[in-house]
């Protein structure tokens, strides 16, 4: 089952010239998924009432292919496009005026509340009605290459960066990393993709450490644990 669905670019998703910015794709990109999710019983309310789980990120790479303009139409659609015994993969397009502008491509498994073990997704609502679309595009995973790093910023997670899970959300993440660059680069030279790796959950309250490891590559760590790892490309 797919979730399809028209709107406008609204102000509130642009960067610095009036286009989506990564930071606004991500939040469109995660809405779609959570309401595709939704659609089929698999959100992650449901998981955690009727399974006692909950859905967390793996990785997630998303590219700006093509400009949108604030209030320029577009067409976002997002499905499952891979079933494994542990995790998902989620695919979400959106295209204007008939042209792919943004892909994304993320993996979720669950993680059991109690525990914080994985679960398979046949424990969490994944049945043989739950059918993987074939992808429309293709996403790479590039991975991290890694040297060292250095210390660039140092961030507290607040009440506003809280899922309904408690965790820190993953658009918080995003935000933290792509404060790095200041609006006159980003005006310049604009984010066009970003791939970000989940390795633990962080909380309000905690203390983040942002690293340079490698030119676009970085880290976030929190008490000597590697938080996120990501690559952001312009």
């Amino acid at each position: 089952m797919k979730l399809i669905k028209k709107d406008r670019l609204q102000y509130s998703l642009c960067d610095v010239n009036a286009n989506l910015s990564i930071l606004g794709a991500f939040q469109l990109v995660e809405d779609a998924t959570t309401e595709m999710m939704g659609m089929l019983h698999l959100d992650g309310e449901t998981c955690l009432r009727e399974y006692g789980g909950m859905w967390v990120y793996v990785r997630n790479r998303i590219e700006l292919r093509d400009k949108i303009h604030w209030l320029d139409e577009y067409t976002i659609e997002s499905y499952i496009s891979s079933i494994g015994g542990a995790k998902l993969k989620i695919d979400t397009i959106i295209k204007t005026n008939g042209k792919i502008a943004v892909v994304s491509r993320a993996e979720l498994c669950a993680l059991d509340k109690e525990t914080n073990k994985i679960r398979r997704t046949c424990t969490v609502g994944i049945n043989e009605k739950i059918i993987a679309e074939s992808p429309e595009t293709d996403i790479i995973f590039e991975g991290f290459n890694y040297s060292s790093s250095k210390l660039i910023d140092t961030v507290v997670v607040r009440s506003s960066d809280i899922d309904f899970n408690n965790h820190t959300n993953n658009i918080a993440y995003v935000k933290y990393l792509c404060n790095q660059y200041n609006a006159a680069e980003c005006a310049k030279i604009p984010i066009t993709a970003i791939e970000i790796q989940y390795a633990n959950q962080t909380f309000e309250g905690d203390t983040l450490k942002v690293y340079r490891c490698y030119d676009n590559v970085f880290s976030i760590q929190s008490n000597g644990k590697t938080v996120v790892n990501c690559t952001i490309c312009a």
